[in-house]
């Protein structure tokens, strides 16, 4: 997964958001969010956060805890310790050893096309 390192947003440790997020570039949630998150770019779930909601975003690291539908997303990695909790759909799916899914997976076999047929309905 590229990383420009550039954020554009960040919710600190500490922090807690609920509502709808937003973005572009990169996102990274160190706190605790509840509510809808959407975005074509990537988000970061760090270690110690804790994310409530549906998700829509290209791509995704998650170190923390996620529980909720990620409805689409062309790249999900879950890293060692973590923890995503609900259905999810998804084009590239990585999980490290140490982490924990519990939901359904539905794969996209073409990502790009799938996109493309969602946005002319």
């Amino acid at each position: 997964m590229a990383d420009n390192g550039f954020l554009s947003g960040l919710i600190m440790e500490g922090t807690r958001f609920e509502g709808k997020l937003i973005f572009k570039n990169k996102m990274r949630i160190d706190g605790e969010f509840s509510g809808e998150i959407v975005s074509e770019d990537q988000l970061i779930v760090g270690k110690k956060a804790c994310v409530e909601g549906s998700i829509k975003c290209g791509q995704m690291v998650v170190m923390g805890e996620v529980r909720g539908h990620i409805t689409e997303c062309s790249h999900l990695q879950i890293q060692e310790n973590g923890k995503v909790y609900g259905d999810i759909r998804v084009g590239i799916l990585e999980i490290k050893p140490g982490a924990i899914f519990d939901g359904k997976c539905a794969m996209i076999s073409d990502y790009r096309t799938e996109k493309t047929k969602a946005g002319k309905s």
